[in-house]
């Protein structure tokens, strides 16, 4: 089934040649490659697997990013560069809801884009409409606080094990 969309897939790795099927699907636990029409979310995907925070989803069509801890947005992608990669056009991806697309087979990829600088990309979607980030500063701190403890709490559940470093250096001092 080939389909006419523009397929991305986010990451920090350059010069990839297939995206692996090696993450677990969130219909069937399936080992997948995943994909999104949504370049945008393919944006916050390049990040490290230690930085595995997304606080992103979509209200009324639009992304909306939360940063949970502050100046998130700028810690996590300022001066780091990103790759969309595209699958080749006779990959056969499955759409498993809104902007989420997935493989339970390795796909061949090309480069599409080269982001010399993944929070600046962001701030350019950000001003074209594409997202709207609601910045720590602006969100009620019963809610800032809510967050910050809800990862104390759970800080040691093996969740979060790839980036337990990353959620300590950025939350513990929030904690009550």
């Amino acid at each position: 089934m080939i389909h006419k969309n523009q397929f991305y897939h986010g990451s920090i790795i350059k010069d990839l040649n297939v995206i692996l099927a090696n993450a677990k699907s969130h219909v069937d636990g399936n080992k997948v490659a995943y994909f999104t029409t949504d370049r945008v979310y393919a944006l916050v995907c390049c990040r490290s697997r230690e930085e595995n925070f997304v606080t992103m989803g979509l209200r009324d069509g639009i992304q909306h990013y939360y940063e949970r801890f502050p100046d998130q947005l700028k810690i996590m992608y300022d001066g780091k560069e990103g790759f969309l990669y595209c699958p080749k056009h006779d990959a056969r991806l499955i759409n498993t809801g809104g902007h989420t697309w997935e493989s339970n087979n390795d796909v061949p990829v090309v480069l599409y884009e080269h982001i010399l600088n993944v929070y600046d990309e962001i701030l350019k979607e950000e001003a074209k409409g594409n997202i709207i980030i609601h910045r720590y500063r602006e969100i009620d701190s019963e809610e800032q606080k809510l967050h910050a403890n809800y990862i104390r709490d759970h800080i040691d559940d093996p969740l979060f094990a790839e980036y337990h470093a990353f959620l300590y250096c950025h939350f513990s001092s929030l904690w009550d």
